[in-house]
């Protein structure tokens, strides 16, 4: 499965690559966060991006 997130202010977008992916909203303190959790087979990884630096997000199968 492959995610191609596109920001603000930048031309190419952010790849993530994984057996699975989950997009999830968070708010922490008051700010609201898209987590990027990406799942390969026996690791895992998590990023947290501000919404309001995200144009769209493109999903790849």
């Amino acid at each position: 499965m492959e995610i191609q997130l596109y920001l603000k202010g930048i031309n190419k977008p952010l790849i993530y690559l994984g057996d699975r992916i989950d997009i999830l909203d968070f708010n922490l303190k008051g700010v609201e966060y898209k987590q990027i959790r990406v799942f390969n087979k026996a690791s895992s990884k998590s990023e947290l991006i501000k919404t309001e630096l995200i144009k769209r997000i493109v999903e790849k199968k």
